[in-house]
Parts: C-alpha cells; structure tokens; sequence
C-alpha cells in the first residue's frame, strides 16, 4: 500500500483477525499440549496401578491353584498312581494363563508334566506335596506351574490406546471449544480495538471500538474511547517531533526513509530524474567554537530558512542532524538542471549571516547524486551522494560534486582498502621507505624521513596520501605510529653497522599521537629495546595538529624532548604560520613546504617568503629543511637564502632500507658542523 492511501474498513477488518488469531493459536498451542499431558500422565498412572494390581491377583491365584492341586495328588502320587496325577495336571491346563505344570516325587525325578502352550513371558510357582494317612505324614513331592503375564499386558495395553483415543478426542474437543470462545470473548474484542487503531493511524481521527459487552474488554474498550479523545492531539505532536528536527522544524533523517519510499511511487513516469543534494557546511565546529553553541543554533536555523527559501513547492528540504541537510528535486530535466539547482541552493547558503554583530559568511559542500524513479538504486541515494560529498569535501570545499563512475570506483577502491587495514598489519603489507635529507654546503646525508607505503596484494604499493586518512578513521593511528617507529629503530641498527651512526630518521607524528602521554614511555622502551639513542630519532609534526591539541601537544613534546628526540614542524607556510606557536612550543627544525618551493627561483613572491622564513628561522636559532628541491637552481637559491638542509628527486626518492644502505655507500660524510645543529640535551636525558 502506498503512503497516503487510506485503509478501508473491510481491509482494516480482514487485517486485525489475521493478528489476533496468532493470539489465539498461540493459547492453543500453551493449552493443548498440557491438557494432553495431563490426561496421558493421569491414565497412565491409573493403569500402571491397575496392572500391578492385576498381577498380584494374578499371582495370587495361581498359588491358591498349586496348594489345592498338591493336596488331591498327594495321595496319587504316594500310591504311585501317577495317570491320576497327569490327569489332575490337565485339569488346570484350561486356564490360559498356565503354560505349563509338572509334579516331582521325594527324590526330584519328574513324575508328570503338562506343556499348553509356549510363552516368552513366564514365571513359576512351586509348592511342596505333603502326603498324610494318619499315621505317617510325609513330603511327597512338589507341584511347579508356569504361567504368563501375556493376557495382563494385552488387557493393559488395549486400555491403554482406548484411554490414548478418549484423550485426543476430549482434547479436540477441547480444543474446538477454547478456539470457539476465545474468538468470541478474545478475538472479536481485540479485532474491534485492534481496527479502531488501525484506522486512527491512517488518518489521525479517533475511531471508537464498538464493544458492549460488560466484562472486561467493554471496560478496556471505555477506557481506549476516552484516551483516543484526550490523545489524540498529543499523539499528533509526538508524530511530528519524530519524524521533524526540533531545532529547524525541517523532516529528519526518519522522514527521509519513508520519502525515498514514496519517490518512486509518486513519481508521473520511471525515467522521471530525481536529484538528490547531501549537503555540509564547512567549518561549522569553527562557528560553534568562535560564537558558542547558541549562535551555532541560530546559524543552523537561518541556512535551513534559506533552503526552504529557495526551492520549489515540490521540492522537500530535510536536516538530518548536526550540520547535514538534505534537499530533493523530484523531477529535474537532465543532469545539467540538477548540477544548476545544486549550485542555486550553494549560492543561498552564502549569502552573510550575522552573529553577535558579525558577519559571518556561511560555506558548504555538496554532493549530489541524480538517479530515475524506477532505478532501483534510489533507496541507495542518500549513500550515493555521501560519496560525492566526500570527494567535495576533500578536493575542493564549497563546491558541488556530482555522483560518476570514477567517484563510485573511488569509493569503491577506498572502502576496500579501509576494510583490508587489519589484514595489512597482520600480514606485514605495510613498509617503512626512507628518503634522504641532504647537507646544501657539504652534499652529505645527514638524516632520513621514513615515509610509510602499503604494499596491497591486489592494487600494488599504495602511496600514504591515500590510505593515511583511511587509517586515521578506522582508529589504527597509534598502530601505525608504533610500527613506523619500531622500523626506524631497526633502521638505526642497521645505520649504525654501516658505519653511518651520524645520520637521525625523522618519523611524522599524526595529530591524535600529540595527545598520546604514553608516547614518550613507548619512544624511551623502543629505543632501549634496539640499543639506540632517542636523539637519533626527530618528530615531525604540523601546524595544525599543534592548534587542535595545545596543552596537550606541549606537555608531550616536552617529554619527547626531555629524551633527545628532535622536534621538527612540518609544512610551515600552509596553516596557521603563527609567531607564537614557533615560540611557544618546544622546537627544533622547521620545514619548508614544497609548494614555497616549487616555483623557485622564478617566482619572486615565493622567494621572498622563503626569505622571510629564514630570517625569522635563524632569530629563533631553527635549523631549516627545504622539501620537494627537484631541480639544482631550486637548491643554490635555497642556499643563497640561507637554508641548511633539503630534500628532494634531486637528491634520493623514496627507497626501502636495503636499497637506502646501498645508496649510503657511495655518499659523503657530513661535516661535523651538521652535527652540532642537534638540539642542546641535558646530560641526564642524553641516553
């Protein structure tokens, strides 16, 4: 049934019979098989004391039949007349429970003996003869008989399946008659009220249950009248707040699901397109954290008066929580129009919002995924246009992405290699390459980056630009910090037998490891376990990951400091930039960012911000790193400016160790003033 349809009152009727006989069959079922339990146990229990009583009487009367036949061929027997005895024997042979009987003289020899029919089931009775004529008084012999259970147990038996026949059919009976009134007193009752609920939910009007009877379902049925007439409104409000944003008053993610139902349903043909927008707003914690929590609400409600502003009538507009809304183009003319309404929505979000007297100019991202109403991959929309909106988000904020076959095998490609992480730990898919950072003046290899690569079994080696991110989601971050920094120990080792103990491995610290107190416990356990000096070891970290976490940053690198370790900030010049944070924290190098680099000595703008860099480097007394040189005019200007190292395809690519060592042969010794550029350690955390 579609959404909207109303139920009639036959269907509702025919539906709530259909719920309430489950009910019914449900008593039936805990009913019936106890009752007949109860008859079975019962006749069982009268039987069996009928049986044994029958077999006492049984055995009763076959030694009252042994005493009086020893006593009438006592005399026969003594006389030795032993055609009487055998006669007498024959008498009792009419008894069918005897099978057999036999009489033995003084002496144990059998005198008579009378078979009447064999039995598998036979017990024996033996009495002794005594034979008196008044003046002797005498044992004579022994009478024996043998008889079967045989006719109890068949008399028992057909009782038993008698008794067994009368208990099925009264529990039939039974049966019949709990269906019969509990359809009467029970069903017919719950069908009124289930069909009075039934059809208040389709369209909201209370429904009375016409029920009069005076037990207690009439009473049930009073009370449901009068609730549905005091509820009714209230009922209606608790609909709306689950299925609406109390924030916004816009549906909520609730009413999103049953709209992706009705699309298709609703839609005036199947090839109608429909575009879906998941959009997110930009730097929304940012609001939050400038302007608090308040303005953060009322920011939320003036985009969401924004989009309804700017679409359709047909149009829906829905918030699906935090700063996540969703607006739905039922029917759009081609891709091009959705990609146009897309970004009509994009320039009505940023028009400026003031907030505590500021404006505030609102930015967002969206994904948009256009699909046809018969496709069956439109309850899938909402996740297809996540997968836009991620590419947006992460190439280029504050714009529309829309859903193609690249993006979906991009996604496709990430979620596979999100879901492969653990196999890549526990298998060693993972590798530590190094690349080379070089002396400018002396051309000697004074350090090494360690630069992580996975080496997937199926898409080959797989940079870290793009699995880090996926390895920073799937909470594996301190894993890898752990593992990257047990490689580089390994690699100091090997360092230090080839005679190359000068050089120190720079390892990148992610963000969530600034927080991490436990860091320099595991660094100092590390570094004992290889035999190696924390002070080979230099921290990179960035900017950013320094503003996210700064009491917590400072504490841990002051203790990572306090070993011998060397703190270098990466990527200076692409984020904050700030004075303060190059004084306030702990540092020892800083290093240039590629981008600065890349355009030298051309471009005059990126030269002169080097310049400054170096100058403000040198009255801090930072030593500076140059990334990315590739050509060797990028490396004499860096040199000119005062830069002591760099790093670079000038110099060495990335490389696994084996190789790094075989390059290391044929490189330079630094001079020993790269050696004096280590941070100044007290002698008491030297080791």
């Amino acid at each position: 049934m579609r959404e909207g349809e109303p139920m009639t009152p036959d269907r509702d009727a025919q539906a709530a019979p259909r719920r309430l006989r489950s009910v019914v069959r449900a008593m039936i079922w805990a009913t019936v098989p106890v009752l007949l339990l109860v008859q079975l146990l019962a006749s069982a229990g009268v039987e069996a004391t009928s049986f044994w009583s029958q077999v006492r009487q049984l055995d009763a009367r076959i030694a009252r039949t042994a005493e009086s036949r020893a006593e009438l061929i006592a005399e026969p027997l003594w006389k030795m007349r032993y055609d009487q005895v055998t006669g007498v024997l024959n008498e009792i042979m009419h008894d069918e429970t005897i099978a057999a009987a036999a009489v033995y003289d003084d002496t144990g020899a059998a005198i008579a003996r009378v078979v009447a029919r064999p039995s598998d089931q036979v017990a024996e009775i033996s009495r002794p003869i005594r034979y008196s004529n008044g003046n002797i008084a005498v044992q004579a012999g022994r009478i024996a008989i043998a008889y079967s259970y045989a006719p109890v147990y068949a008399d028992t038996g057909g009782r038993l399946m008698l008794l067994l026949v009368v208990g099925v059919l009264a529990t039939l009976a039974t049966v019949v008659a709990l269906r019969i009134s509990a359809n009467i007193f029970i069903g017919k009752p719950l069908a009124a009220i289930m069909s009075a609920i039934q059809r208040s939910k389709q369209d909201g009007r209370a429904y009375p249950a016409e029920i009069s009877s005076p037990n207690e379902f009439g009473q049930l049925a009073q009370a449901f009248n009068a609730m549905q007439h005091t509820t009714s409104g209230a009922l209606d409000r608790l609909g709306h707040m689950a299925s609406h944003d109390p924030l916004t008053g816009l549906p909520n993610r609730r009413s999103l699901s049953e709209r992706l139902v009705t699309l298709s349903g609703d839609a005036g043909s199947p090839d109608s397109l429909i575009a879906f927008c998941f959009i997110d707003l930009d730097d929304f914690k940012g609001i939050n954290d400038t302007f608090g929590h308040d303005a953060g609400d009322r920011f939320l409600v003036h985009i969401s008066e924004r989009l309804r502003e700017a679409v359709e009538p047909q149009d829906w507009v829905a918030r699906l929580g935090g700063d996540e809304f969703v607006v739905i183009r039922p029917e759009v003319s081609n891709a091009a129009a959705a990609q146009a309404f897309a970004r009509e929505l994009l320039d009505a979000i940023s028009e400026p919002i003031r907030l505590h007297d500021k404006q505030v100019a609102p930015r967002a991202s969206i994904g948009l995924a256009v699909r046809r109403a018969g496709d069956p991959e439109l309850s899938h929309l909402p996740a297809l246009a996540d997968i836009a909106l991620y590419h947006a988000k992460s190439k280029a904020p504050g714009t529309v992405a829309v859903l193609d076959e690249a993006l979906q095998r991009d996604y496709r490609r990430r979620r596979d290699l999100e879901l492969a992480i653990p196999a890549g730990f526990a298998e060693g898919q993972f590798e530590v390459w190094y690349q080379g950072q070089i002396d400018l003046e002396s051309q000697g290899v004074v350090g090494l980056e360690a630069l992580i690569r996975w080496r997937h079994p199926e898409h080959g080696v797989i940079g870290p630009g793009e699995f880090l991110p996926l390895v920073e989601r799937s909470g594996n971050n301190a894993r890898l910090t752990r593992y990257v920094l047990t490689d580089a120990c390994r690699a100091l080792q090997h360092l230090a037998a080839a005679s190359r103990p000068d050089i120190r491995i720079a390892i990148n610290l992610p963000p969530s490891e600034l927080a991490d107190h436990s860091l320099a416990a595991e660094l100092r356990a590390t570094c004992a376990r290889f035999d190696v000096a924390a002070s080979s070891l230099e921290l990179e970290i960035t900017e950013g990951s320094l503003i996210n976490n700064i009491a917590s940053a400072s504490e841990t690198l002051q203790r990572l400091r306090r070993l011998g370790a060397t703190i270098a900030l990466d990527d200076f010049g692409t984020g904050y930039s700030s004075l303060a944070h190059l004084r306030r924290f702990p540092l020892d190098r800083v290093k240039i960012d590629k981008a600065f680099i890349s355009e030298i000595p051309g471009s005059a703008e990126d030269k002169a911000i080097v310049g400054v860099i170096a100058s403000l480097a040198g009255t801090l007394g930072l030593t500076l790193v140059a990334e990315g040189i590739e050509r060797a005019e990028q490396a004499a200007a860096m040199r000119e400016m005062g830069v002591t190292l760099g790093q670079g395809y000038l110099y060495h690519r990335p490389q696994p160790l084996r190789d790094v060592l075989q390059w290391l042969e044929g490189q330079a010794v630094p001079a020993s003033r790269v050696v004096a550029e280590s941070p100044s350690i007290a002698p008491e955390f030297a080791a």
